[in-house]
Parts: C-alpha cells; sequence; structure tokens
C-alpha cells in the first residue's frame, strides 16, 4: 500500500520543483525584461525626478479686489491654484522656474517629489526672459539639476521633459530637438517676445511650464516655457545658455550673502575670471584675470553661474579651496571671502521721500495683512508725490519694490541698492482705511 504510494507523493515533488523553478525563471525574465526596458529615457526620469518640483499656490479669484493679493480676504467660497513646475537649482533650496508662472501667486508654495511642501519667497525676476527664481528653507540638502552647457545643443537628440501639466504630478515625456533659435509671443505676458528659444515635440500642456528639459545625459538643456496653442507638438524652452546668462545677477549671491571676492565671473563659456580687484580677497589670494576656475570650495565649476551657485551658503572669513587652470597648467589657492557692510535702507528710503519702520507681527494682524512683509511708513516727503492721484501716506506698508516682496528693513535696503540711476520703481502699498484694504501703485 505504501510502495503504491510513493510513487505519486514523488510525483507531487517533482512538481513542486517545476513549479518553484518556472517560477525563478519568470522572475529571471522578468528581472531581464526590466534590463532590456530600462532605456536612456527612464534612467533620466528615475536620477532627476527629484530635481524637479511643483510650484503652486492661491490666486485672486475673478472678481476679488487687487488689494486681496496683501490683505485676508473676507470674499467667501475656496481660493483657486495656480499650477506649474520648476527645478532645484541648488541644495539650499534655490528653485528656478517661469516668471509667467510666480506672478500670479499671493502665496507661492513649492512641493517637492516626497510631497513635503515649503512657503517660498520670490528672489528675483526677470520679466523680458520669463524667468524667476525662488528660495525656500528645507531642512536637509535637496537634489539639484546640473546645468548642461551653454549651446551643447543637436537638433535631433532626445529630450525628456519632467513636469507637472494640469497638476499631474512628476509626468514624463519625451521627444526630440526640432529645432534651436526660435522666437515666440507669450500669450500670458503681453508684450514679452522670447528669443533664442529651443524647439520640441515633446507633450508639453498648462502646467508643465518651469519643467526642465534634460539631454539623455542627465544635464539640464532647457526650461519650458510656451507651447504653440493652434499647433500640436510644438513646445518652446529657454535654453541653458540664457540661463546661465541671467543667472549671476538673479541669484546675486555676494550681495544677498554679505561677502565680497574681488573676482569678476562672466559669460557664457567656461569659467574664466575676467577681472581681480586690487587687494581684494581674489587677488590676496593669488588669483589672476584670464585664469579658468575649475572648481571653488570642493564644488566643480563649469561656467559663471556654477561660480556663483558654489558661493551660496558661504561666509566671509570662510577659507575656500580654489582650482584653477593657467596657462594650461593646474595650481590650487586657498580664497577668503570678506566681509560686505548692510545698505544703508533709511538713506536710500530717504531718496524716494519715505522713512520707514519695521512691520511686527501685531501690527499685520491689526492690518489684516495675509503676511507680515514689508516696513511700515513712518513719514513721506509730500512734495516727492504731489503731482500723484493716489499718494503714500504714514502708516502705509510698504509691500512690493518692483516684483519682490521685501522681507524687512534690511532686504528694502538690499533692494533699492540694487536699483540704477534713473530707473523707474514700482512700489506698491498697502492700507487699511476702516474695513476696507487699499492698495496704492
Amino acid at each position: 500500500m505504501f510502495a503504491r504510494a510513493w510513487p505519486l507523493w514523488g510525483m507531487g515533488a517533482v512538481a513542486v520543483v517545476a513549479i518553484l523553478a518556472s517560477k525563478a525563471v519568470a522572475q529571471g525574465a522578468a528581472s531581464d525584461t526590466r534590463a532590456l526596458r530600462r532605456s536612456p529615457v527612464v534612467e533620466v526620469f528615475e536620477k532627476r525626478r527629484e530635481s524637479v518640483v511643483f510650484v503652486t499656490g492661491p490666486i485672486l479669484r475673478p472678481g476679488q479686489s487687487p488689494a486681496d493679493e496683501f490683505f485676508v480676504s473676507s470674499a467667501p467660497g475656496p481660493q483657486e491654484q495656480n499650477v506649474g513646475s520648476g527645478c532645484v537649482l541648488h541644495p539650499a533650496g534655490y528653485v528656478l522656474t517661469n516668471a509667467h508662472a510666480v506672478e500670479k501667486l499671493i502665496e507661492p508654495v513649492v512641493v517637492l517629489s516626497d510631497g513635503r511642501r515649503y512657503p517660498a519667497e520670490v528672489v528675483a525676476v526677470v520679466h523680458q526672459q520669463d524667468l524667476a527664481l525662488l528660495q525656500i528653507n528645507p531642512p536637509k540638502p535637496l537634489a539639484a539639476v546640473r546645468l548642461g552647457r551653454p549651446g551643447d545643443l543637436m537638433v535631433g537628440e532626445t529630450v525628456v521633459v519632467i513636469a507637472n501639466p494640469h497638476g499631474l504630478l512628476y509626468t514624463c515625456t519625451s521627444g526630440v530637438l526640432s529645432a534651436v533659435g526660435r522666437s515666440t509671443n507669450l500669450a500670458d505676458m503681453p508684450g514679452v517676445v522670447l528669443r533664442g528659444l529651443i524647439q520640441s515635440d515633446a507633450a508639453i500642456n498648462p502646467g508643465s511650464s518651469g519643467g526642465p528639459w534634460f539631454n539623455i545625459a542627465g544635464e539640464m538643456i532647457g526650461m519650458t516655457s510656451s507651447m504653440k496653442r493652434d499647433a500640436e507638438n510644438i513646445a518652446f524652452a529657454i535654453p541653458s545658455a540664457t540661463l546661465c546668462r541671467y543667472l549671476p545677477e538673479m541669484l546675486d549671491i555676494e550681495r544677498r550673502q554679505g561677502i565680497v571676492t574681488g573676482l569678476e565671473v562672466k559669460g557664457e563659456g567656461p569659467a574664466v575670471v575676467a577681472a581681480v580687484q586690487p587687494e581684494s580677497p581674489a587677488a590676496q589670494a593669488g588669483l589672476q584675470a584670464g585664469d579658468t576656475l575649475v572648481s571653488l570650495g570642493e564644488r566643480p565649476v563649469s561656467g559663471a553661474a556654477e561660480y556663483h551657485l558654489a558661493l551660496v551658503g558661504r561666509k566671509p572669513q570662510e577659507p575656500l579651496a580654489v582650482e584653477v587652470l593657467r596657462q594650461g597648467k593646474a595650481q590650487k589657492l586657498t580664497l577668503v571671502p570678506a566681509g560686505r557692510s548692510k545698505p544703508d535702507a533709511a538713506a536710500l528710503l530717504r531718496r524716494l521721500g519715505l522713512a520707514a519702520a519695521p512691520l511686527d507681527e501685531a501690527k499685520a494682524k491689526a492690518m489684516r495683512l495675509r503676511v507680515a512683509r514689508g516696513v511700515v511708513v513712518t513719514a513721506v516727503d509730500a512734495k516727492r508725490y504731489e503731482m500723484l492721484a493716489h499718494r503714500p501716506e504714514p502708516g502705509d506698508v510698504l509691500a512690493r519694490i518692483g516684483p519682490i516682496r521685501p522681507r524687512d528693513l534690511d532686504h528694502v535696503g538690499l533692494l533699492l541698492e540694487k536699483a540704477r540711476p534713473g530707473q523707474t520703481l514700482a512700489l506698491v502699498f498697502c492700507r487699511l482705511r476702516g474695513d476696507q484694504g487699499m492698495r496704492i501703485d
């Protein structure tokens, strides 16, 4: 009886082994298939996904007063949200996006790939190039993009776009680089003509604005700006050459961080030292005009933009290792940035016929302001504003200088110091008249 059962048991064991073996083969086949399917586009998405962000925030509803940008609105109903994309430019929290993606936002918010949300400060806007630089304060360094070399483009090469069209987070599309040197008008910014754009047939939709374009090497070659709405598969991006040209001015790192190096590095090619100020920290370090920067503070430097990014977070008197090429030979030097005095905000405000004091939380709450940003006007030179129909008054809050909302008096000083002689400054003041919030432009 047992002898007859034994073959059946043996057959069952063989069947079990066969099933296990087939599963192992299937898993191995699936693994091999995944390896075959792991295209360069997949690799770029997996490597660069964390450097892409979602840019959002409330916007004014139709019919709302422009003053509601600054005052807590009493209008009922949910606040509309705008959606856009951007990329992490530096691990410290600098984010690059389009000007048209943030100009309508009341309070910009940056959402990271892991879902963390951070309020964002608008650092700089170059309206005519559709560029905006934001800053957030993450608790740890972020994954950042790597900028491609300006002009290193091949028509026909693969383009990978990561963005958030219609709020659909981290959508990956791809296509080819269709053309370079294109020009287009921006529907969202009347009067702005963008030139030198790159073109692709990658799928782009509303909400993709600010999303980075990568080549197969994972280098950022552009940033989505617009699409041709009366056609299909025609999208435009601001090329890395334009980004690298304007980023040094937008970052304005030395003034913002209160340091001085004495180095002048500009241009779209390699980071060649254009000039060294006499007796400056750069001169004392032995740097010379014509040197090509290779690295600064252990960070590789491939151009002027990367040089300024390498200065992010640096402090006065902090020694920085510098590697340069001089006449084809590598040299290692040490640069120690000096401190820079803060601009005299009071003196700069006097030029505008104004005096101001800090804005505290109590004042902001009493005025029903959304956030305690800006300064309180304490005195006004009436003669300077007598030709205006709407004049600032003591008690008003200076809420915006150009496109930027100043944090405090020191920030006001930085913004006014940067203004060029003869430049027209757009100032926005907030005033509470009874229960009514007023905006004076």
